[in-house]
C-alpha cells in the first residue's frame, strides 16, 4: 500500500474512534478492508504512536480515552490555529457562531 493510502486508511480509523462507530474488530476490520489481524496491528502501531484507543464492551466500538483527533497533515509549517477570541478581533464576526469542522478550523454554525 502507498504512503497516502496508508495515510486515508488511518484517518478514515481516526473518524471512526472518535464517532464511537467502530463496532466490533471484525465489522471495524471489514469496514477498512482488513482481516482483523490486518486491523489489529494497525491499532497496535497507532497506540505506539500515541492514539489513546480503547474498547468499549458495553458499546461495541473502540473509541479515545482523551478528547482529540489526527492531525490534518505531516507537515507542520509552524503556524498556529486562532482562538475565538483572537479571530474575533481580526474579524467582525460573532465568535458564539463559529464552529469547529471536519475539514476547516471554524466554519459558520448551521443554526437548523
Amino acid at each position: 500500500m502507498s504512503l497516502q493510502g496508508y495515510f486515508k486508511r488511518l484517518t478514515f480509523i481516526d473518524y471512526l474512534t472518535r464517532k464511537k462507530a467502530t463496532g466490533n474488530l471484525a465489522a471495524f476490520a471489514a469496514k477498512n478492508r482488513l482481516s482483523k489481524n490486518g486491523l489489529l496491528y494497525v491499532l497496535k502501531e497507532m497506540k505506539e504512536m500515541g492514539f489513546p484507543i480503547r474498547y468499549s464492551r458495553t458499546l461495541n466500538t473502540y473509541y479515545y480515552d482523551k478528547d482529540g483527533q489526527m492531525v490534518k497533515s505531516l507537515f507542520d509549517d509552524n503556524t498556529r490555529i486562532l482562538s475565538r477570541e483572537e479571530l474575533k478581533a481580526i474579524v467582525n464576526i460573532n465568535s458564539e457562531n463559529l464552529c469547529f469542522s471536519d475539514t476547516t478550523v471554524f466554519e459558520l454554525c448551521d443554526n437548523d
